[in-house]
């Protein structure tokens, strides 16, 4: 009980929460443990709980007819994942993949509608949540329209890297970086195409990487 409360604690969603309701939450709230590469629930499945990371990342995908992938999004630590099935009960709209050992918090779906009921504190994190989700969806749909596909693979890294990197003076650090099969999914092209792409920044001064690690190099007036 003591450690999921620590857990719970940690996690953005419940911040605005007080002991006594991190309490309550830990007593319907399972830890479990998943793998690099577990397929945690895939599209089209019933969906029956909330999952918030603990610990790790997933990809959130999606399959074309041909067995080619998209991904929609990297989540990471305090981020969570499932809730859509539980508010609109429609079954899972996109596979979810650990992309490195993870740990999550999971709320099933009585359980959880019963917590929104309780705590609009929660309530209202989600929906934030959500809308910001949106936004970023009118996004990508704005780059797929309007940038090149170099355009397309800087913001996706710029985007990972207002989300996780770690700024100092005008670099933009991304460590434990998107390999470019990841990147060529979530920007729509060949991984050949990715690679090409990413000597062309280089060779601009915009980017240097090394392993799994991205430098983006920030104009003046960035952030």
């Amino acid at each position: 009980m003591k450690q999921y409360i620590d857990n719970i604690k940690t996690v953005n969603l419940f911040s605005g929460l007080k002991y006594d309701e991190i309490e309550a939450i830990s007593r319907i709230t399972a830890l479990k443990h998943y793998p690099k590469g577990y397929v945690v629930f895939q599209e089209g499945e019933e969906g029956d709980a909330l999952y918030i990371i603990v610990d790790g990342r997933v990809k959130v995908s999606i399959y074309d007819e041909d067995g080619r992938e998209y991904i929609l999004d990297i989540i990471g630590k305090d981020g969570f994942f499932g809730e859509l099935s539980l508010i609109d009960e429609l079954p899972r709209s996109a596979d979810i993949i650990t992309t490195e050992d993870s740990t999550f918090l999971v709320i099933k779906r009585v359980e959880f509608s019963k917590l929104l009921v309780d705590n609009p504190v929660i309530t209202i994190s989600i929906l934030k949540t959500l809308s910001k989700r949106l936004r970023a969806a009118d996004e990508r749909i704005r780059g797929f329209a309007f940038l090149s596909v170099e355009g397309r693979i800087l913001k996706y890294l710029l985007d990972i890297g207002k989300k996780t990197g770690i700024k100092i003076k005008n670099y933009l650090i991304i460590e434990n970086a998107p390999s470019q099969i990841e990147i060529a999914s979530s920007c729509g092209c060949s991984r050949e195409t990715v690679s090409r792409m990413i000597k062309n920044l280089v060779e601009k001064g915009i980017l240097s990487f090394g392993k799994r690690r991205y430098t983006i190099h920030l104009p003046e007036t960035s952030f």
